[in-house]
């Protein structure tokens, strides 16, 4: 019953999509990535997964996973915060790490092998870590900025995640890795409500 109590409010709140500002959340995905060669494509403005290439990989913001996530790959309209010889490493960015025209990214488009390991900038592997990208909505469109949060499974049987994702919308214009939208006034209502019919369930 007390489970229950705590979670009538956490409820109402999650049952709200959640927006503020410019920022574009994915929700929660938890999108497998095969320990395969083709891996799992994900398009970051569509929220559209694909086992095999895309017909518009080239047109398109996709990324590309594959191997559990020890292979990234991306197309022509979006590049990851990259690092190392040749700025080809995917860098694994800490939570809160700014998103931004003053990163480095891929040119377009780029394979990394190289971002798993012991290093800080690495990813290690079924550790989440967030991926940095600059992506445009088209050949011409102006540069917007986001994040991916991943898992990498090496293990050679096991999938890596994506877990989720998300970008800001306003061209040209940082965030944070790991920022997710504040709830909006309707959820936060919905839960001061759930917060007084919890009162009154223990009041009982």
């Amino acid at each position: 019953m007390k489970c229950l109590q705590l979670l009538l409010p956490m409820t109402l709140l999650g049952a709200i999509p959640t927006a503020h500002g410019a920022i574009v959340y994915s929700g929660l995905q938890n999108i497998a990535i095969p320990y395969s060669f083709s891996g799992v494509y994900v398009n970051i403005q569509t929220l559209g997964t694909s086992f095999n290439q895309p017909a518009d990989f080239d047109t398109s913001p996709w990324l590309n996973l594959d191997f559990g996530g020890v292979d990234i790959s991306n197309g022509v309209l979006i590049s990851p915060i990259v690092i190392g010889v040749g700025l080809d490493q995917v860098t694994n960015l800490s939570g809160g790490s700014a998103v931004g025209p003053a990163a480095s990214f891929a040119s377009s488009p780029n394979a990394s092998t190289t971002h798993l390991g012991p290093a800080v900038d690495q990813f290690q592997s079924n550790a989440p870590g967030y991926i940095g990208f600059s992506f445009n909505a088209s050949p011409a469109g102006p540069a917007k900025y986001g994040w991916m949060r991943i898992s990498i499974n090496d293990s050679g049987t096991g999938n890596g995640t994506v877990h989720d994702w998300a970008y800001e919308d306003v061209a040209g214009t940082s965030l944070p890795a790991g920022v997710v939208p504040e709830p909006t006034g309707l959820a936060l209502i919905l839960w001061g409500m759930g917060s007084v019919l919890l009162r009154r369930v223990r009041a009982r």
